[in-house]
């Protein structure tokens, strides 16, 4: 049943779905690397978060949407394609912070609840990384 569901959703929708899939898969594979990080190696947090955000999670998700989410739009030099994806995932990064900050900073129901605030920040950015993974990281050539 819910394969036919899956199914007979548009493909946009389809690959949205793998797309936030993936990212959960990345976000797991991230903070787990992060974790073992500070805990076992001894970096501190900071090196540890940028060592496991743009080395092992944003090259897992840009991986697993290679051959998962986008898998017949793919091409071109491979290289390209992952700095096409990182510099996609940077801004969409920065949006999500951007779109927290103004919220926590505007709105106290945000301030109280910062949680809240992520979570629309992440929103954000999911959609700009979905739609520049589609558009500009694995468009077909």
């Amino acid at each position: 049943m819910l394969e036919r569901l899956y199914l007979s959703l548009p493909l946009g929708q389809r690959q949205f779905l793998k797309f936030s899939l993936v990212g959960g898969i990345g976000f797991v594979v991230d903070a787990g690397t992060l974790w073992l990080m500070t805990r076992f190696v001894g970096l501190d947090p900071w090196t540890a978060g940028i060592i496991s955000t743009f080395v092992f999670g944003m090259t897992t998700t840009w991986l697993l949407n290679r051959s998962f989410t986008f898998r017949d739009q793919r091409g071109g030099q491979i290289w390209a394609e992952y700095l096409r994806f990182a510099s996609a995932n940077i801004v969409g990064n920065l949006i999500s912070v951007g779109v927290f900050s103004l919220l926590v900073a505007t709105f106290s129901l945000f301030y109280h609840y910062p949680v809240l605030g992520k979570v629309m920040g992440v929103g954000v950015g999911l959609i700009f990384n979905f739609t520049g993974s589609k558009y500009f990281v694995f468009r077909r050539r």
